[in-house]
């Protein structure tokens, strides 16, 4: 196609030049005439003329030489805009290759430092977001024996020792989600959706969080759970869960409800001022100690088969 434009536009400063040469010799062949005078302003008409013609071409050629430098332009940055973004992309994936890697580091200190570098990828690519709390959530899932107590407020640093250095790992990634996950905290994750089935979680704090759906179906909470305040706006599940210690709820918002059917609390819980705009089931759950339901509105509260302290 560009082959085919040069040669029309080369053909037509042909036709020109032949034009203008012609003029220019009938001009010459008519200046002995009598009626010279008549004749020579004939051909200085037809020189106005061509020379207009001219200068409309030489425009129009301007012009399209200008468009072609535009459109070489855009498709030189639409290139660079590419491959930007795949080399973004090949770092990112290089990025989150390699801090999964430490995850499966046998080192305690190198699995702590995979933790923070999908932390901070996450910071800066929203796109990753969900994908790197999933891993999160993975880790947190994977066979861990846990601590027979909670650990009452002392720190990491109070523990010992001898404390299991992947307690202090996975404390950190359940620190990590409550970070990511609280919405007054300037790094909340909006849109969130977590999957905690059948893990053992020590200690666990979610109060003040918004996310989407959340399944903590046959998970184990060993020590205090405290997840206050907090608005759940999928279908929440604690199917079987095994709660160890105290547990708080108190405020929560559950937008389509939650499952709690199966699950056994060892010690008091508080379901005060609870909303749930689904079914709020407790079929066959297991209350060790109190349960305190006062301040509620539920649009189907669920207590079939339900076992309470006599």
């Amino acid at each position: 196609m560009p082959v085919l434009k040069w040669r029309w536009i080369a053909g037509a400063a042909v036709v020109v030049a032949v034009v203008t040469g012609a003029l220019l010799w009938l001009f010459l062949a008519w200046s002995g005439h009598p009626d010279a005078p008549v004749r020579i302003d004939a051909v200085k008409t037809a020189f106005g003329v061509g020379a207009g013609a001219g200068g409309v071409f030489a425009l129009w050629l301007a012009t399209r030489r200008q468009r072609t430098l535009e459109l070489q332009l855009a498709e030189t940055t639409r290139v660079a805009a590419v491959t930007e973004r795949d080399l973004e992309e090949r770092r990112v994936t290089e990025l989150y290759t390699k801090a999964v890697e430490q995850l499966g580091s046998d080192k305690a200190p190198v699995r702590l430092g995979g933790l923070y570098a999908l932390e901070r990828l996450g910071q800066d690519n929203p796109k990753q977001r969900q994908m790197i709390v999933n891993v999160l959530c993975a880790y947190l899932r994977m066979p861990f024996k846990g601590p027979k107590t909670g650990l009452r407020g002392r720190t990491g640093a109070e523990l010992g020792e001898d404390t299991d250095p992947e307690l202090l790992v996975r404390l950190a990634a359940q620190e990590l989600l409550k970070t990511h996950l609280s919405h007054d905290d300037p790094g909340y994750w909006p849109g969130m959706s977590v999957d905690l089935q059948r893990a053992v979680l020590v200690d666990f704090r979610l109060s003040g969080c918004t996310l989407a759906a959340a399944d903590f179906s046959r998970a184990r909470f060993v020590g205090a759970v405290h997840i206050r305040g907090s608005h759940f706006t999928r279908r929440t599940g604690f199917y079987g869960a095994e709660f160890t210690d105290i547990a708080n709820f108190d405020r929560s918002t559950f937008d389509e409800g939650a499952f709690f059917s199966g699950a056994h609390f060892a010690r008091s819980v508080r379901f005060t001022r609870i909303r749930s705009g689904g079914k709020f089931q407790f079929s066959h759950t297991v209350f060790g100690e109190s349960a305190d339901f006062d301040g509620g509105e539920h649009e189907d509260l669920d207590l079939t088969d339900a076992h309470f302290p006599a």
